[in-house]
């Protein structure tokens, strides 16, 4: 005789169901074949029960879904969704996965399109900057590991740091002799001479860069002709500077 059940109710008593094992059969053996209609039509010349990745995929996939085991009941249509909705996020996560650099890709264009300043690969070797509120080109450049937002002016011809920037760059301002005259469109300013290990604008790439740490504050670091010399060519097109190298 049963013991009786919570309230003096009598306990109702369990029933062995082997529908959780059903399922949970049913889920390992479909990833199974899965794995090899994948192999069948997309062959390679390991097998894939020796790949290490393919081995951990189907360890977490065999600890998950033994929760299986302690199903009871099963209702067809809320069994449907869950499983359209997780082969939704895994279609998603592998749309993401097989187009990553088409995402990353578009991600730059649309950064560079709400942020002008940020330089935008259009092309093997080519970037290109879109023009700011100003009607100047600004663009962020990578010195050292640190981001600096430059002003890109023809009218200067060395590559100048802002003494702000210069100071993030970890340059000691006091130590410095400011006795090198260069040219900028603001006229002939005095800076020091300096320089940095890697600039970086988008993915041009320069190493043990000459610089001239500007004596007075300017507003922004400017990329002169120093830099736009290292360049294959320049262009200046519809609000757009086309850089190549």
């Amino acid at each position: 005789m049963s013991s009786p059940g919570p309230w003096g109710r009598p306990a109702t008593p369990r029933k062995t169901s082997r529908l959780g094992l059903y399922l949970w059969l049913g889920v390992m053996g479909g990833a199974a074949l899965l794995i090899f209609v994948l192999n069948r039509y997309f062959p390679s010349s390991d097998s894939p029960w020796g790949d290490p990745a393919i081995v951990q995929t189907l360890g977490f996939l065999f600890l998950v879904s033994s929760s299986l085991l302690f199903v009871r009941e099963f209702n067809l249509k809320r069994t449907a969704r869950n499983i359209l909705l997780w082969l939704a996020v895994g279609g998603v996560l592998l749309i993401g996965f097989s187009f990553q650099s088409e995402l990353e890709g578009l991600w730059l264009r649309l950064r560079g399109a709400l942020i002008p300043s940020y330089a935008v690969q259009t092309g093997t070797h080519e970037m290109t900057i879109s023009e700011g509120e100003d009607g100047h080109y600004h663009v962020y450049a990578t010195v050292n590991g640190v981001e600096i937002p430059f002003l890109i002016d023809t009218g200067a011809s060395d590559i100048v740091l802002d003494p702000s920037d210069a100071k993030r760059l970890g340059f000691d301002l006091g130590s410095l002799a400011f006795d090198r005259p260069f040219g900028s469109a603001n006229g002939v300013g005095h800076g020091a001479s300096a320089q940095v290990d890697t600039l970086s604008v988008g993915a041009f790439h320069l190493s043990h860069v000459p610089v001239s740490i500007n004596g007075a504050e300017m507003g922004s670091s400017l990329l002169g002709m120093a830099f736009l010399k290292r360049l294959k060519s320049y262009s200046f097109s519809g609000g757009k500077l086309i850089l190549r190298w």
